[in-house]
């Protein structure tokens, strides 16, 4: 009787362990895998053109031109090899320039999905959120463009 409760303790002790190293594995993936919703970059547009927009452009090419230059958040190869983790944390920490960090968490994910957006990566079912497991399990990687 003993041998079958231990045996049956280990084997619940590996489903416990199993179970979310197994969920966290699936959760990798890359923003060609649709991370973001529609509604989400929707919002972000929104946001951007409130926030960013004077500074990175319409078209988000940035200025780039003096001291104030903003660089482009739109172009080949966009943060290509981080994970979306870097870029989020780089944007909550240091935009809007004249108040960093003043936005609150979900319109700076929504700004990211719509950074996304832009950069020719799909929208996807599932929402993005600022939880930093996810986003470093979300490489940024070459897709094919799809726009003009």
């Amino acid at each position: 009787m003993r041998r079958a409760v231990h045996g049956w303790a280990s084997a619940l002790c590996l489903i416990v362990i199993a179970v979310p190293a197994a969920a966290a594995l699936r959760q990798s993936g890359t923003v060609a895998e649709g991370v973001y919703t529609r509604e989400q970059a929707d919002r972000g547009r929104k946001s951007y053109t409130l926030y960013c927009e004077s500074c990175h452009a319409a078209d988000l090419g940035g200025t780039n031109s003096g001291d104030s230059g903003a660089p482009p958040l739109r172009r080949e190869g966009f943060m290509e090899g981080s994970h979306a983790f870097g870029l989020f944390t780089k944007i909550r920490e240091t935009m809007p320039l004249d108040a960093p960090g003043s936005l609150s968490t979900s319109e700076y994910v929504d700004i990211l999905a719509y950074i996304f957006r832009e950069n020719g990566f799909p929208a996807g079912p599932k929402r993005l959120t600022s939880d930093a497991e996810q986003l470093r399990n979300i490489r940024i990687v070459r897709v094919a463009a799809s726009r003009p």
